[in-house]
């Protein structure tokens, strides 16, 4: 009778080991850099729905725009602090209504518009204002998305805004 030794059986179970901790590894890296480049594209995917929604409002000179049938937003206001974030929290709620999801997990919340220190979640977009300049009264829109690799910040400035 031929059969395997105990040490060749040992020798086969440690290299499928080795192979199976090596393609975990690697699974879970191309995992996040999945969900990394999934956070990106969705932030720009905002940037480019606010942008588009902004010029839009300039194209009709004013007045409200609706985003759907259940949002809106006020192309006049005056770009303070009040204004542009509740600007933003329509935004926030609209894209929240289309089902946008957190890529790293979909338990955390896409978007917040928490004014500060919300750059901690993995996945999550923050919609914020921002000074147009140093002590401004003027805002501007800033936009973050937080992934493994590294925090992304766009800002938005409307045509005479700052």
């Amino acid at each position: 009778m031929k059969a395997f030794t105990l040490i060749e059986l040992l020798i086969v179970v440690a290299i499928i080991g080795i192979l199976a901790a090596v393609g975990l590894t690697t699974f879970n890296g191309i995992q996040n850099n999945a969900k990394a480049s999934t956070t990106l594209k969705s932030l720009h995917t905002v940037e480019k729905f606010i942008n588009t929604s902004l010029a839009t409002c300039q194209l009709n000179g004013g007045g409200t725009l609706k985003l759907s049938p259940t949002r809106s937003i006020n192309c006049d206001i005056t770009n303070n602090t009040s204004n542009v974030n509740a600007m933003l929290d329509v935004f926030m709620n609209y894209f929240l209504d289309q089902g946008f999801k957190n890529a790293y997990n979909n338990s955390d919340p896409f978007a917040v518009r928490t004014g500060g220190g919300g750059d901690r979640v993995l996945g999550r977009l923050r919609l914020d204002e921002t000074e147009c300049t140093s002590g401004s009264s003027k805002k501007q829109i800033a936009l973050r998305a937080k992934t493994h690799k590294e925090t992304k910040l766009i800002i938005i400035t409307p045509i005479g805004w700052c």
